[in-house]
C-alpha cells in the first residue's frame, strides 16, 4: 500500500479544520437509500448518485451562498450535482491509490474541533443537532474531506513551487489574481482583514450567550450582511463599522488560537461561537489584495529587489501563490478525472 500520508501543509486541515466547515461539508442526514420514487440524477463510472442524495447535499448550503449562486446565473441543483461528481471521482481516484482514511483518525479529528470550540461530547452532538445533522453524517463528511485533503497533499502540493521572483512580482501587482474560494487547506491568508462581532459574556451566562451567537450566525447565512449583523448585536469595538474595530485588523494580528480559526475560513464564512471567557466572539475575514509598490530604483541588485517588501508581506504573498497554484492544478487533475470517467448526467 503506497504511503498516504499528507504533507505539513494539508496535516493541518485534517486536525484542525472549524467547526462551522465542517458543518458545511456534512450531509444534512444520511442519504436515504434509493426507493421506487427515488431516481438516478447522475452516474461516475459504476457508482449512481440519487435525487435524494442530491437533495440531501442542497440542504447543506446556506441560503446566502444559495442566493449568491442564483444572483450569478447559476443552477443550486446543477451546482450541487457537480460537487457530488466530484466527490465521487475523488473517491474513486483514493481507491485506485490505496489511499484511506481510518476510524481512528477521524476521532482525532473530532477531538481537535471540540477541543478548538471549547465544546465537550454532549455539546458537540448538541451543535450538530442544531445544525441539522447528526454524528454519523458528520462522521461521513469529515471523511471525505480528510480524504480529499490527502489526495492534494499527494498528488498536487508536492508539485508546486514559488520562486522568490515570482513573490516579488506578485507584491508588485505583476502577478496573477486569487479567483473563487480557497481549496481545502488555503483559507485566509494573514494579510486578509478580519471583522468581529462581540457578545459580553461571563462563566455563568456562557451557554446562553453562545446560543445567543449561533443564533445570530444563521441569520447571517440566511441572508443579513455581516456589516448588518454586527451594527444590530455587537457590543464591543466595531459595532458602529461592521465589525471593523478600525486599527486594520488582520488575521495575523490575532492571538494564535483566534489566528489558527480565522485562517481556516474562506473569505466571508462566518466563524462557530468562539468563548473568550468575558465575550463571545464571531469571526469573519475579507480578502485584500497586494499593493503595488514602486519599482526597485535602477541599479539595484537583485538582494535589494527582493528586501524592498518586508518578511511579513512575502510570507503571505507566497501562501496566496500556492493557493492559487494550488487551484490551477487542482482544476487540471479534475478535467483529468473527468475526461477519463463515463459520466452520464440524467438530471
Amino acid at each position: 500500500m503506497r504511503d498516504s500520508r499528507p504533507c505539513p501543509a494539508f496535516l493541518t486541515v485534517a486536525l484542525g479544520l472549524a467547526l462551522g466547515t465542517l458543518l458545511a461539508l456534512a450531509p444534512s442526514a444520511p442519504a436515504p437509500a434509493a426507493t421506487m420514487t427515488d431516481r438516478i440524477v447522475a452516474q461516475v463510472n459504476r457508482e449512481i448518485i440519487t435525487l435524494s442524495e442530491l437533495e440531501a447535499q442542497i440542504k447543506t448550503v446556506p441560503q446566502a451562498q444559495r442566493d449568491a449562486i442564483v444572483q450569478q446565473g447559476g443552477d443550486i441543483q446543477r451546482e450541487m450535482l457537480n460537487l457530488l461528481i466530484e466527490q465521487e471521482l475523488v473517491n474513486q481516484d483514493a481507491k485506485r491509490q490505496g489511499i484511506i482514511v481510518t476510524e481512528q483518525e477521524i476521532d482525532e479529528a473530532i477531538k481537535s474541533i471540540m477541543a478548538e470550540n471549547n465544546l465537550n461530547p454532549e455539546q458537540f452532538k448538541a451543535s450538530l443537532a442544531k445544525s441539522g445533522t447528526n454524528l454519523v453524517a458528520f462522521r461521513q463528511g469529515l471523511r471525505m474531506e480528510i480524504l480529499k485533503n490527502k489526495i492534494l497533499g499527494l498528488r498536487l502540493m508536492s508539485k508546486i513551487v514559488v520562486t522568490e521572483a515570482e513573490i516579488t512580482a506578485f507584491l508588485r501587482g505583476e502577478g496573477p489574481k486569487p479567483e473563487g474560494q480557497p481549496l481545502p487547506g488555503m483559507g485566509s491568508s494573514d494579510s486578509d482583514r478580519v471583522l468581529m462581532i462581540f457578545l459580553a459574556s461571563s462563566p455563568a451566562q456562557a451557554n446562553k450567550v453562545i446560543a445567543k451567537a449561533r443564533q445570530i450566525k444563521t441569520e447571517i447565512e440566511a441572508g443579513l450582511s455581516f456589516a448588518e449583523a454586527a451594527n444590530r448585536y455587537s457590543e464591543g469595538p466595531g459595532k458602529d463599522n461592521g465589525g471593523d474595530t478600525g486599527n486594520d485588523l488582520t488575521v495575523g494580528d490575532l492571538q494564535p488560537q483566534l489566528q489558527a480559526v480565522a485562517r481556516q475560513l474562506s473569505p466571508g464564512q462566518v466563524s462557530e461561537p468562539l468563548n473568550g471567557g468575558q465575550a463571545v466572539l464571531l469571526l469573519t475575514t475579507v480578502a485584500t489584495k497586494p499593493q503595488p509598490k514602486a519599482p526597485a530604483t535602477k541599479g539595484s541588485g537583485k538582494g535589494q529587489d527582493q528586501r524592498e517588501f518586508s518578511e511579513s508581506e512575502r510570507a503571505n504573498a507566497r501562501r496566496q501563490l500556492e493557493q492559487i497554484k494550488l487551484r490551477q492544478k487542482f482544476e487540471a487533475w479534475m478535467a483529468e478525472l473527468k475526461k477519463k470517467a463515463v459520466i452520464r448526467v440524467t438530471l
